[in-house]
């Protein structure tokens, strides 16, 4: 689909912004749930912290005797971590060095964390990891921007996030959540209101900021951008209502991947509007029908539909009105619509029977004129029936879609011309015209290895199997109806 929306992220949280006492407060924050504390002193607020910047001493349980042997327990005693705090965008390793020179070579502490806002090169964890290990320090950890924000994003750390940045993932995830339930509960409704029968259903999406509807003239506009618009749906996709756009007719070679596509398009008008059929409105009919003609004249193999369908997502639903009103009986969808519309995404496809083609790899070629002509005829054969078996001439009689094609194998056929008039008569039903279409030959050999699904109906027509030898005369034809070409058939007689 077009129109991509950007993918949310989070960003960066921005450590430098915060004055560097306050960045060992947000330190000194983190570091409460690493260990099980005795104390935690921030030493470095009060200055003379000798390269403290803040001293914690970790729990333990140690013991030892007074001077008269007894045993007692030191409360203040434990392990003494030593954290060092740099709001810096850059620490180099030659400056982790300089840090580190704080620490008593005689007396360093059992731990000890550099957190700095930054991130740090390996080059800067093995010096670190070097020199801590070579001066006895048992445990040691080198925060950067990647380990605090980790820090800030767990769920027990929200507090501090907000406290020090105004972000809280809980609140962003109860948000979420509450669009999650929108969408689900949106969903549901559709379904319910459109029932089994999707397809072909209609709704009308109207804009919430309007407040003229239905009165379209209160917009000079409104041709343009409208607020609202009657959508036929086609199916429900996980994201939302697929509704159709544009249909046109079209041309493809799907051998050379190439197509065009006709215009004007096929107007889509909701069965369900109350309103007139206008003037203009039969001028774009008339149009349609000039399209047709010279699209039914095609080949019948490259012959297709072309659509464009939209997606109205559940997200984007704000208010859902499934009675409408009488002027359109139909659900109302109040969505927030964009440049006139309300979808947020489209597709576009070809049709081909029950086939959906893709246009990914296919490029655009010109086949339809700019304008189209009206239709043209060539002779007329009305005064008798054409010979065809009862079956074949039955399905024709009776609209049979798959029955738009003759074959000839003896040359009955042979007077038939594309653009010619032909009559089929049946005893009970009124007469069927036809116009053939396209004519092209088909060997036996060609149909038997590339066409055999056209063997049954072939042996229909010409009463026996075709055979590899025989040359076929394939003529593409459609009903037509006598209004369409009395005056012409008039004229020519005169």
């Amino acid at each position: 689909m077009s129109r991509r929306k950007p993918t949310r992220t989070t960003n960066p949280i921005h450590f430098e912004d915060l004055d560097p006492k306050r960045f060992e407060d947000l330190v000194r924050e983190l570091i409460y749930d690493f260990r099980e504390w005795q104390s935690i002193e921030a030493t470095g607020k009060g200055g003379g912290d000798d390269g403290f910047d803040i001293r914690a001493y970790e729990r333990t349980t140690t013991t030892a005797l007074d001077d008269e042997g007894n045993e007692i327990i030191r409360p203040m005693d434990g392990n003494l971590w030593m954290i060092q705090c740099k709001r810096e965008k850059s620490v180099s390793p030659s400056k982790i060095r300089k840090i580190l020179e704080d620490i008593d070579p005689d007396n360093p502490p059992y731990g000890y964390i550099l957190a700095a806002a930054t991130n740090f090169s390996k080059k800067s964890y093995d010096i670190f990891r070097e020199i801590l290990t070579r001066l006895g320090v048992f445990e040691f950890h080198l925060w950067g921007n990647a380990t605090l924000e980790t820090e800030l994003h767990q769920p027990k750390n929200d507090r501090i996030l907000f406290t020090f940045f105004g972000i809280s993932n809980v609140t962003r995830r109860r948000s979420r959540a509450t669009e999650i339930r929108s969408e689900v509960t949106n969903k549901n409704r559709i379904m319910r209101i459109l029932g089994d029968n999707i397809s072909r259903s209609w709704i009308l999406a109207r804009d919430s900021k309007d407040r003229h509807y239905p009165f379209e003239f209160k917009y000079a506009d409104f041709d343009q951008m409208p607020r609202w618009q009657d959508y036929e749906v086609t199916e429900l996709h996980p994201r939302g209502v697929l509704v159709s756009l544009k249909q046109c007719y079209a041309w493809f070679d799907e051998e050379k991947k190439t197509f065009d596509v006709a215009e004007p398009s096929i107007p889509i008008r909701n069965p369900y509007d109350r309103t007139n059929y206008t003037t203009q409105d039969r001028e774009k009919h008339d149009s349609i029908d000039l399209v047709r003609d010279f699209w039914e004249r095609l080949p019948k193999k490259n012959r297709a539909m072309f659509h464009v369908n939209g997606i109205i997502r559940y997200e984007d639903m704000l208010v859902i009105d499934e009675k409408g009103d009488n002027w359109r009986d139909v659900p109302h969808i109040f969505v927030d619509f964009l440049s006139g519309s309300a979808v947020s995404n489209t597709v576009e496809y070809l049709t081909k029977g029950e086939r959906q083609i893709g246009l990914d790899d296919f490029s655009r070629e010109v086949v339809f004129p700019k304008s189209f002509s009206k239709p043209q005829f060539g002779r007329f054969f009305i005064d008798e029936s054409l010979k065809l078996p009862d079956g074949v001439r039955s399905r024709i009689v009776n609209f049979q879609v798959d029955c738009d094609t003759l074959y000839d194998v003896d040359g009955r056929f042979s007077h038939l011309q594309p653009g010619d008039i032909a009559v089929i008569k049946h005893d009970c039903k009124d007469d069927r015209f036809i116009q053939i279409t396209h004519r092209y030959r088909l060997l036996g050999s060609e149909m038997l290895k590339n066409e055999p699904r056209l063997a049954l109906q072939i042996r229909q027509q010409i009463g026996r199997d075709a055979n590899a030898e025989d040359v076929i005369n394939v003529l593409e034809f459609r009903i037509c109806y006598e209004h369409q070409w009395k005056k012409t058939q008039q004229a020519t007689d005169e």
